[in-house]
């Protein structure tokens, strides 16, 4: 006698596997953007070395700071000013 095979139900597994690996692949996708919008929030708000240093609480390192920022201002300010006298020259 021959058997009688249903093969109604095959198909039907491989569709349940396929929506659960789709599943699972969407879940890492949104934990990976997620930690990815973490750390871009987290680089935000760290301060810059500068900064730090400004508002530090010792004394010291402010005034190495602002002993710093300042000749740095009047190093700028005179190369600003020879590169304006310098365009000048060739108007």
């Amino acid at each position: 006698m021959s058997q009688q095979i249903n093969h109604d139900n095959v198909g039907g597994e491989a569709l349940v596997l396929e929506a659960r690996e789709a599943r699972l692949i969407s879940d890492t996708k949104v934990k990976e953007a997620e930690l990815k919008q973490l750390l871009e929030i987290s680089a935000l708000n760290k301060k810059s070395f500068s900064e730090r240093m400004k508002a530090n609480r010792f004394w010291l390192v402010r005034g190495v700071y602002y002993a710093f920022y300042s000749v740095w201002m009047i190093v700028m300010t005179i190369g600003i000013a020879i590169a304006w006298l310098i365009a000048m020259l060739f108007i």
